[in-house]
């Protein structure tokens, strides 16, 4: 076979973007070297040496599950650990758990999508244990779901490298017995979840409890990040909808700055990026956690400026402000349905700092969404130039635990991401 042959010219390419878009709702940009040996391991799986002729296959077969899995397996990111963003775990441990047990009698749901090889789901389990010393006599049900069937795998086997127990708690170390230089997780825990292929972009039946009713917890965390934004927020009202009534849908700052969340009937807690399917009972319980965090400053929006393309002509403020809260504050806005001072609050943020990568990416998505593309490639495009500067390594701030080279190769990878 003549070597040329074997590399996908542009044609296919352009079919393995669109399969994985229509199939799985990335919109992934897949040029450059590593995507095409991926795309010719993912021919060679389907057993065809020649690519083209894979995708011509392709073409008739279209929503095959054992094609969508060899997709996911070459095309997905599997990069976790346990208890991944500390200070998703302090609310949920001390906010909204506590709220979801007083209300349920003995019982309790918690559906963790795109599960990778379960480290997140596992890593509330073993909170939950610690609340609840006899949860083995709740009616309890963990569910995990992945489109990558080798993750899926890993995380029924619940075996670890060092690497995904990096920011454990001392405290839960205990649970897991080391074995050479991997780590297995204890039966104890183990056998609290259960994990299945489950395809949010287009399979049409939702994952449900054995009761029949919703989830008190679905967790969405890092999965939306790779879909195109309305086949995000198609998913996103289809997961809200296996929320039960006074359940909670709880995502990352990441994912929330992309203005995904505006659900009717629903309420953000601040600063935890949890949202919850509104009751009654909810409502009056969490009515006092819902003013936003006010910084030490004046009105924030009175410096408003019409201007997309500089953070630099606000003007000055104290410097007591804290660009974070900005920040933060900006996401509750867009929650609120208020993009334009979302616009305002995040620039604070980036005047305060501009060193500060999120607040660019927040930015750089609302105004791409508003149609003024080229000023939002500018904005991530800094980001994308504050990432390169960092060490690949570094968990980025306010990016949920993602690293400085991950979020860049993200960004890269995005349709439409080189193009500034």
């Amino acid at each position: 076979m003549n070597l040329s042959e074997s590399i996908p010219n542009s044609q296919v390419i352009q079919k393995a973007q669109e399969y994985l878009y229509h199939y799985l709702g990335w919109k992934i940009d897949l040029e450059g070297a590593m995507s095409a040996v991926k795309i010719g391991r993912v021919c060679a799986e389907l057993g065809y040496e020649q690519p083209d002729k894979c995708f011509e296959l392709l073409d008739k077969i279209q929503n095959n599950p054992k094609v969508i899995q060899t997709f996911a397996r070459e095309f997905s990111v599997g990069e976790s650990y346990f208890f991944r963003d500390t200070r998703f775990f302090d609310h949920l441990e001390h906010e909204i758990l506590p709220r979801i047990i007083a209300k349920n009698e003995r019982t309790l749901s918690i559906w963790s999508v795109g599960c990778s090889r379960g480290e997140e789901l596992y890593s509330v389990a073993m909170v939950i244990r610690n609340m609840i010393p006899d949860i083995d006599h709740w009616n309890y049900y963990f569910l995990g779901t992945d489109v990558n069937p080798d993750g899926i795998g890993q995380a029924k086997k619940g075996i670890y490298n060092k690497w995904s127990l990096r920011q454990i708690p001392q405290s839960y170390r205990e649970m897991f017995q080391q074995e050479g230089e991997l780590y297995q997780l204890s039966s104890a825990i183990l056998k609290m979840a259960y994990f299945q292929y489950h395809n949010i972009s287009s399979d049409a039946i939702l994952p449900k409890p054995p009761d029949g009713d919703g989830f008190d917890l679905v967790l969405v965390n890092n999965i939306l990040i790779y879909f195109e934004s309305q086949k995000a927020k198609a998913a996103v009202e289809k997961l809200f909808s296996a929320v039960k009534e006074g359940g909670w849908l709880a995502t990352t700052a990441t994912e929330y700055g992309m203005g995904l969340f505006s659900l009717p009937h629903s309420i953000t807690v601040p600063d935890s990026f949890m949202i919850q399917k509104s009751s009654i009972w909810d409502t009056q319980n969490i009515s006092s956690s819902m003013e936003l965090q006010e910084p030490e400053m004046a009105d924030p929006f009175k410096h408003e400026q019409s201007s997309d393309q500089q953070t630099e002509s606000i003007q000055p403020v104290p410097p007591i402000e804290n660009p974070q809260i900005y920040y933060h504050n900006a996401l509750l806005m867009l929650d609120h349905g208020e993009p334009e001072k979302a616009k305002v609050l995040l620039r604070r943020s980036l005047y305060l700092d501009k060193n500060m990568v999120m607040p660019y990416i927040v930015l750089g998505n609302l105004l791409k969404q508003e149609g003024k593309t080229e000023a939002g490639i500018k904005q991530i495009h800094h980001a994308k130039m504050l990432l390169a500067k960092m060490d690949p390594y570094t968990e980025v701030e306010l990016a949920d635990g993602i690293r400085a080279n991950d979020l860049l190769a993200l960004l890269n990878s995005i349709k439409g991401g080189k193009g500034e």
